[in-house]
């Protein structure tokens, strides 16, 4: 065995004594419910909150991922009204859950709380959503939806990339996290109305490389989406600088 095997395995043994160490002292909460012990669960969350957490279900729109009324997914009508009469700049779009409940306080914990293990709860279900309608297939690019370096030093992560990571790891799909940036800072998004989105997000994006997106479909991360604005506009910018498709995949959708 190489000298550079042993003190990997040396430092993983040391990580693990402390880790376990560690929890003995302080036992592993859920971040969901606060329930002590989960440590042995998925990524600390609790098996009650992981059965309560809210699939977004099979009849959803195929472009903006909205959930549909299952009796116009039967007829045949595969995209909500909105997207039928005004449809976004994104080619499809693809949610592992509906925002709400549970699942709305796990995405809160993982975005705003720094549990950045949660990305490996929320990655695989994300990558099962994918895989059953097939959404990766011909992706040449996986991106995350990027955060203004003032956010990221705030917040200290971006849990986009951190998502965007687990997809392309899972899929074996590059991950390019340098070629779409914030171009300005803008106010958080969730107190404004539509509109007022639409016009806080304006120009927000910027192609640091367009040469890498030519003729490229891309796979763009988030982990919410609630009103499409935000992906809207990042699609846009990536369409405008050169990707021939782009499909959204996001952890939750909201209603």
């Amino acid at each position: 065995m190489r000298l550079i095997d042993i003190a990997t395995a040396a430092r993983r043994m040391a990580v693990a004594v402390i880790g376990h160490a560690a929890d003995a002292v302080f036992p592993p909460t859920c971040p969901v419910c606060g329930r002590e012990g989960s440590g042995g669960e998925l990524f600390d969350v609790c098996t009650p909150c992981m059965a309560e957490l809210s699939p977004l279900g099979l009849h959803a729109c195929r472009q903006c991922a909205i959930p549909i009324d299952g009796e116009l997914a039967g007829a045949g009508i595969v995209l909500c009204g909105d997207c039928r009469i005004s449809p976004p700049p994104f080619d499809a779009a693809v949610a592992a859950l509906r925002y709400k409940g549970k699942t709305r306080t796990l995405i809160h914990r993982y975005k705003f709380s720094g549990k950045t293990r949660l990305a490996g709860a929320l990655g695989p279900l994300l990558c099962a959503a994918l895989h059953r309608v097939g959404a990766v297939e011909g992706i040449d690019l996986v991106i995350p939806v990027p955060l203004h370096r003032r956010r990221l030093f705030q917040r200290g992560y971006n849990q986009s990339w951190l998502l965007a990571a687990e997809v392309g790891k899972a899929f074996g799909v590059p991950v390019a996290a340098d070629i779409l940036a914030r171009a300005r800072f803008t106010g958080p998004q969730f107190s404004l109305s539509r509109a007022d989105r639409r016009k806080n997000i304006t120009k927000a994006f910027a192609v640091a490389s367009p040469e890498r997106l030519a003729g490229k479909a891309v796979l763009l991360v988030d982990d919410i989406m609630t009103t499409g604005v935000t992906l809207g506009e990042a699609a846009r910018t990536l369409k405008h600088q050169g990707a021939a498709r782009v499909v959204c995949a996001v952890a939750a959708r909201a209603e």
